[in-house]
């Protein structure tokens, strides 16, 4: 289940936290996402904080075989040891100096499905896969671009010109099977799924976000870095969706 589906369905976690770490009190752009559907394929362009589920959504359904695996690792947990355990080869460097350590691995391999999934099964909320994955033989239409570096500044409210402006940060598509199409609404359309049909072409998803409080703990042994880790966060998760050009809007309070 996707950080944004947690919150629609009230169990807001960890994964939830991790997101909400970077936005104070106010109103804040959250991540895009656009949906294009076809017979064949699902094609996603998706910001920041969007892109895992739709290289999950890669790997559930993928064609057997060799496929290539180039980009970064990022994390903020120190979980090599587990890495060093996969058959894929993985070098990971640390970030110097004070702050939380950072770490990061280049990927650059051709393996099979099963040893790119073992990848992901060491998820946790401070790792980011910024992958890009295709078929080693070229079958189509599986792809996924995903850039490896985070953007600067953050997502930015949207000028009226520019609203209409895809997201960036990952795209590509997959095949369109009941299992992919199911996983991806269940990601990232779960309050809307009624709405989609054979016919559906285009869906463009916004989600932004009211912080309306936030209480860090009263520990005085902890750092600011841990208070602000450990806040919880009175919020609203507002969604814009458009479906084929009608538009929807619904909100969801939530504490993480």
């Amino acid at each position: 289940m996707s950080w944004i589906s947690k919150i629609i369905n009230g169990t807001p976690d960890e994964f939830v936290k991790a997101k909400l770490v970077k936005y104070g009190i106010g109103s804040h752009p959250g991540p895009r996402a656009r949906i294009s559907l076809s017979k064949a394929s699902i094609k996603i362009k998706a910001d920041l904080d969007q892109e895992k589920d739709f290289l999950k959504g890669y790997l559930l359904g993928a064609p057997d075989g060799q496929h290539k695996a180039k980009g970064m690792i990022i994390t903020y947990t120190d979980n090599t040891k587990e890495y060093a355990k996969l058959t894929m080869p993985i070098s990971w460097s640390k970030s110097k100096g004070k702050g939380i350590p950072v770490f990061k691995a280049k990927v650059d391999e051709s393996a099979p499905l099963a040893d790119i999934k073992a990848l992901f099964d060491i998820d946790d909320p401070t790792t980011f896969y910024l992958l890009s994955l295709n078929p080693r033989n070229g079958t189509k239409p599986w792809k996924i671009t995903t850039k490896t570096s985070f953007p600067k500044g953050g997502p930015k409210e949207e000028e009226e010109d520019e609203a209409a402006k895809d997201p960036v940060f990952a795209k590509g598509a997959i095949g369109n099977t009941p299992e992919t199409l199911e996983f991806i609404l269940d990601a990232y359309l779960p309050d809307h799924k009624d709405k989609i049909g054979p016919k559906t072409k285009d869906i463009w998803i916004r989600n932004n976000f009211e912080i309306l409080d936030i209480k860090p703990p009263d520990d005085p042994k902890l750092s600011f870095a841990e208070k602000r880790r450990l806040a919880k966060k009175k919020c609203i998760l507002i969604r814009d969706v458009a479906i084929d050009g009608v538009e929807y809007q619904k909100e969801y309070k939530f504490i993480a």
